[in-house]
Parts: structure tokens; C-alpha cells; sequence
């Protein structure tokens, strides 16, 4: 005999039992049934204060602990704000599960406030390219083909954020039965070029791993090493790519590309082979490569093949895939007999830091990490202080580096470290925003304080949209737009929301802070007071007009 569930329940039932521990969003009445259920079912919902934070909340939860997130947003404009959020997820391969909501079926065709059908803002149109599948649940007895093949998408070999628009009256509506199907994890090895990719190694003279996002998304941080070690091949990093490996390794030779060193790109002009390990190559990572300094060959591991082979001129064997998979198949496979000796020298790769007569930032991260707990996670923002941070912040746990320079979304960060700190409660967490994305999304901050996430936030200010100012000077003499003539007070902002405040003008308030920070286990934020003529090391990409 069947008991009767409702479509809210048993998907709140469905994500508890794959092991769905927290939601993250902003309630309201389109989404009150399925919200509701899921805290019947033990799954903590986190309210935010906007739903694209809350968004990026859940893409944090998923990267930590590689399982499903799960966003909420309301009809209509509740579910736009999310939009931005999803596309970050897609661009960094974070299975999320947005779930918005939808005045009721019945009632499609009257005039409703915060309407989400064809007539006014149709979400599940509006998060088709922004996800890698969007639907519209039109009735309950299709909800379980929908949810499964949505899951299964998710948390497939490309992963990434998925969304349902489901009306009030789908989620109230009366079931005898529900199939929901878990997906498992499948083993996704490119077997066919082994010998293709061990040939092109043993015959280049030059060959040079240039290690993407994807080595931290994949967790290959051990295959990285084995594969660097074993033919003793040079390591650079790509922006997303930092961490992939200790600061400190003997094979790594720095990050390339915006943020990079002069000694990690001068590298990549001088190979015959790449081994790209899941990274797109993107402007913001080959920005220094010349066109006539492109490799002979070009070995590259990416779960998405869709700029595989088509950014350089080079001869491209593609390995799609996961690639820890991968990596590791390939190196079982290596007979070390027939391996040729390779000469390569540990290179310091480290620059002269800058001399200003204020607080320098590159000084500042230089030696943040001698400073904090070895079990840390460092989220990054976009702006120039993240692309300081690539450049001058020494990694010493694999992996404990997020940045996002590909879709690279102001405030990202705040969200992304909450929800990061709910899913690893024993990690120490940080994030270094700039005080341009700090007045984006700093209220998030209450989130934190209210549901006690204790997460450290560093804020750089320098009283201006740093990154922007500084290119479009260089580039066409003007700032316009760039400079917050009324600067934010940082202490003052993030006291008002509930957190511990600390102000730092020197190198030696910053290290007293971050220790008090770290000792006081609550939500925290650190402002940096730094010199606003500060170059980053941002100028490579160049804006003609």
C-alpha cells in the first residue's frame, strides 16, 4: 500500500538520503512548501540576504564537499538574482542544484506578482544558458524523471549547476510513488592515447605542465606531482590553478599568465610541449604567450572538450575526462625503463617586492601564509587583489587556494567562503575580497554572524575599483567610475552586522589581527588600509580604442 507524499516531500526526502546536510537562499511564498519540507528533513536552511550570495554559498558547500548544493530563490526576481551565481558555478564545474519558484500552474495566464512564467521573466528560459540543464516541472507525476535526470547531470563527468522551476501547486501535489534514481560515480579514462601522450613526453625536449582549476576541482594533487616527478617536468600554474601544488616544490616554477612571474612565462614561451591539466587556457592564462611561440604539441585533460585543441596552433591530443582519472591510469601505465633522463633546475621564482610608503598588499600576502593554520582554505575575489594574491600568496596545502579568474564575478568569495566554512567546520577559512566587492555583497556577512560561521574575511581597501582604475589609465588616460569619492569604512560596516572588526595600516597590525582573528573562532573581518598607488600585476591585457 502506498503512502501518499507530497512532490516538496519527497524531494526534500530524495536530498537528505544523498546526503544534503545544508540549503542556502531566501524564502518567499513560491518556494515556502519545498523549503520547509527540506527542514523537516534535518537539512539546515541558511537563510541569506541575496539570493546570488546565497547562491555562491552553494557552490562553496559543493566544492567542499563535492555533493550536491542547493540554492533557493523565490519567483520572478528572486530567481533572477541567482542567475549570476549559476554561471559562476558552470564556469567552475560546481554541481548545484537552483531551485526557484513559480506561481502555480492553475493560475498561469493572470498577471501575478513576481511572475516567473513565459508572460514576464521565465526562469527556466533564463537559466538554460546559465546551467547545464533547466527545466519547468508542469506536473507532479513528471517530477521524478525531471529530478533524476537534473541529478545525474549535476553530478555527472562535465558537473556542474542544474536548475528547477517548480510552481506552488507542483510542489504541494499528492503522490503514491516516486522513483528517485542516485547517480554513481563513474571512472571516466581516455585509454586509447596512452601511448600517444607517454611518446610525445619521452620525445620533447622542452615539455612544461601548466596546472588549471581543474587539478584542484578534481583533487590531482598527488597525480600532479608523480607525473612532474617521474619525468621531472617544470610545473607553472595557471590564476585558478594556484595551489595545485606546494609554493615550495623544486619542480614549481610560479604562476603564468595575470598574477604570473616573469620566470613562469618566459618558460611558456620556450616549450615544445604543454601538458595542460584542466584548464581552458583562457586569456587570462596565455595573455604572455606569443602566437609564434605556440608548442609543437599539445597534450590536454579537460572534462569539457569545448576549447580543447582550439586556442593554440598546436598538434592537440585531447584527454577528456576526469583527470585524476586520468592521471592516474596513465601513470600505472609508464614503464620506467624506458624513460629518457631530463635535466631540469629548481628555480626560486620569486620577485622583488615593491617599496611604497604605505602598506604594501604584495608585502601583506607575502607572508600571510607563515601566519595561519596549515588546515586553511583561502578564497580569493576578483579584482587586483586577487591577481596580488596569485602572484605573491605561498600555497603550502594543495589545493587550499580558490580563485576564479575565468567568469570572474565580484563578490564570489563571501558567498563561496560561508558556504565553504558550513560544509568544513573544522577548517580554518578565509577571504581576501577588495572593498569594491565588499559593497556588492558585505551584508552577507550577517549570514554568517546569525547562523555563527565563523569565517575570517580580509578586505582590501583602497578606497577605489582598483583593478579598473589602474587599466583604464594605463590604457586610455581616463578613471571615470573608478573612485569611491565617500570611502567605506570597513570596521564600522562590518560591526554594525555583528562581526569583530580590526583596522591595519602596517605589516604588524595585520599579523596581531589575524592571530587574535583565528583565536576568537568567530566571524571576523580584517581592513586593509593599503597604498592606492600600488601596481598590480594586472597590465598585460591591453584595451584598444
Amino acid at each position: 500500500m502506498y503512502v501518499l507524499k507530497t512532490v516538496a516531500e519527497y524531494m526534500a526526502e530524495a536530498l537528505r538520503n544523498l546526503g544534503v546536510t545544508h540549503s542556502f537562499g531566501i524564502i518567499g511564498k513560491s518556494i515556502c512548501p519545498v523549503v520547509l519540507k527540506m527542514v523537516d528533513y534535518g537539512i539546515e536552511f541558511i537563510p541569506g540576504r541575496h539570493e546570488s550570495s546565497s547562491g555562491f554559498e552553494a557552490s562553496g558547500y559543493a566544492l567542499k564537499t563535492g555533493n550536491l548544493g542547493i540554492a533557493f530563490g523565490t519567483s520572478g526576481p528572486g530567481g533572477t538574482n541567482l542567475l549570476t551565481a549559476a554561471a559562476h558555478a558552470k564556469a567552475n564545474n560546481l554541481p548545484v542544484l537552483f531551485i526557484t519558484g513559480h506561481q502555480s500552474i492553475k493560475e498561469l495566464g493572470i498577471p501575478q506578482c513576481q511572475d516567473s512564467s513565459s508572460y514576464l521573466a521565465d526562469l527556466a528560459e533564463m537559466f538554460r544558458p546559465a546551467t547545464l540543464f533547466s527545466k519547468l516541472i508542469e506536473r507532479g507525476d513528471h517530477f521524478s524523471t525531471i529530478f533524476n535526470h537534473a541529478i545525474a547531470i549535476a553530478l555527472g563527468g562535465k558537473r556542474g549547476p542544474v536548475h528547477l522551476c517548480i510552481p506552488f501547486d507542483v510542489q504541494t501535489e499528492m503522490l503514491e510513488e516516486c522513483n528517485i534514481v542516485f547517480p554513481e560515480r563513474e571512472t571516466l579514462v581516455n585509454y586509447a592515447s596512452l601511448d600517444r601522450v607517454i611518446t610525445a613526453i619521452n620525445h620533447s625536449s622542452n615539455p612544461l605542465i601548466i596546472a588549471g582549476k581543474g587539478v584542484n576541482r578534481s583533487g590531482a594533487h598527488k597525480e600532479l606531482i608523480q607525473l612532474a616527478e617521474t619525468f621531472n617536468i617544470p610545473v607553472v600554474t595557471s590564476p585558478g590553478g594556484k595551489g595545485a601544488l606546494p609554493w615550495d616544490h623544486p619542480l614549481y616554477h610560479g604562476p603564468i599568465g595575470v598574477g604570473g612571474c616573469t620566470h613562469g612565462d618566459d618558460l611558456l614561451n620556450h616549450s615544445d610541449l604543454y601538458i595542460v591539466l584542466g584548464s581552458r587556457l583562457s586569456d587570462m592564462t596565455i595573455c604572455n604567450l606569443k602566437r609564434e611561440n605556440h608548442p609543437e604539441t599539445l597534450i590536454q585533460f579537460d572534462c569539457d572538450p569545448t576549447f580543447v585543441g582550439k586556442i593554440l596552433t598546436s598538434k592537440t591530443i585531447q584527454i577528456t575526462g576526469d583527470v585524476r582519472d586520468n592521471l592516474e591510469f596513465y601513470l600505472n601505465g609508464i614503464d620506467q625503463t624506458t624513460l629518457p633522463k631530463r635535466e631540469t633546475k629548481p628555480f626560486a621564482y620569486t620577485e622583488e617586492l615593491p617599496t611604497l610608503s604605505k602598506l604594501s598588499l604584495a608585502s601583506v600576502l607575502s607572508t600571510m601564509s607563515d601566519l595561519i593554520p596549515y588546515n586553511n582554505t583561502v578564497f580569493v575575489d576578483d579584482g587586483s587583489h586577487g591577481f596580488n594574491a596569485v602572484k605573491w600568496y605561498k600555497v603550502k596545502k594543495p589545493g587550499s587556494f580558490v580563485f576564479d579568474a575565468y567568469f570572474a564575478c565580484m563578490g564570489n568569495a563571501i558567498g563561496m567562503a560561508i558556504g565553504a566554512k558550513v560544509a568544513a567546520p573544522s577548517e580554518t577559512i578565509f577571504c581576501i575580497t577588495g572593498d569594491g566587492c565588499f559593497m556588492m555583497l558585505g551584508s552577507e556577512i550577517n549570514t554568517a554572524v546569525c547562523k555563527d560561521i565563523p569565517v575570517i574575511f580580509i578586505v582590501v581597501n583602497n578606497m577605489q575599483l582598483d583593478m579598473a582604475l589602474k587599466g583604464m589609465e594605463k590604457t586610455t588616460g581616463r578613471i571615470d567610475g573608478t573612485v569611491f569619492e565617500v570611502p567605506m569604512d570597513v570596521v564600522k560596516f562590518a560591526e554594525s552586522l555583528g562581526a569583530t572588526g580590526f583596522k591595519c595600516e602596517t605589516a604588524e597590525q595585520f599579523s596581531s589581527a589575524i592571530n587574535e582573528a583565528v583565536a576568537l573562532n568567530r566571524v571576523a573581518v580584517i581592513e586593509l588600509l593599503t597604498d592606492r598607488d600600488e601596481i598590480p600585476p594586472t597590465a598585460h591585457r591591453v584595451l584598444n580604442m
